[in-house]
């Protein structure tokens, strides 16, 4: 018994394991950075309604900074990586 459930658990993880390499092989990076381009403007442009809003908190301001700074720090490098790979500095 113990040598079937092993095996059944082999198949299931191999097929997990494919499945998500798939997924991640199909979303390349440019669909990617142009994600993260879109979420960016999203949130910029939404911490700058809510601080020009009459009820602006400085809590929810705060909560979207610490969502901004980690995808502009993303976006920034995704910038310098394909400008970097478009000059020939790097090769992917």
């Amino acid at each position: 018994m113990t040598i079937m459930s092993l095996v059944l658990v082999s198949a299931s993880t191999t097929a997990a394991a494919s499945s998500a390499v798939s997924i991640t092989t199909s979303i390349s990076v440019g669909v990617g950075g142009a994600l993260i381009a879109i979420l960016l403007i999203m949130l910029l442009s939404s911490r700058e309604l809510i601080s020009a809003s009459n009820k602006s908190s400085k809590k929810v301001l705060a909560t979207l900074d610490s969502a901004i700074v980690p995808l502009l720090v993303v976006f920034s490098l995704t910038i310098v990586f394909q400008v970097l790979e478009i000059v020939g500095t790097i090769s992917v």
